[in-house]
């Protein structure tokens, strides 16, 4: 399951689809940018938050997602053009990187 997880990330930032996920309880949309190892040697995701279905986070702004505790993963049709600002392709908080825009 959990390389099917890391296949369908890296499908969406090479075609730039928006994808959609549950994770801790919320039920999120981003634009999947940066997908990589962090400084604990956690696998995470680096993306553009568009909106939180079902509760009051702050949208539009940078989140780092931990794969392990994502769940639900759907790619969405809606694809996304630019990269959005702030983006670092080589974001130091990362100690590896997988795949990238």
């Amino acid at each position: 399951m959990y390389s099917y997880l890391l296949e369908e990330l890296s499908k969406a930032i090479g075609a730039r689809l928006l994808i959609q996920f549950s994770y801790s309880g919320e039920t999120f949309v981003v634009e999947p940018h940066l997908l990589g190892k962090n400084k604990n040697n956690q696998d995470c995701l680096c993306a553009w938050q568009i909106e939180t279905a079902g509760a009051e986070s702050a949208t539009n702004q940078w989140k780092c997602f931990l794969l392990n505790d994502m769940q639900n993963l759907v790619l969405l049709e809606q694809r996304f053009c630019k990269k959005r600002p702030g983006y670092d392709p080589y974001d130091n908080s990362m100690t590896r990187i997988y795949y990238r825009i």
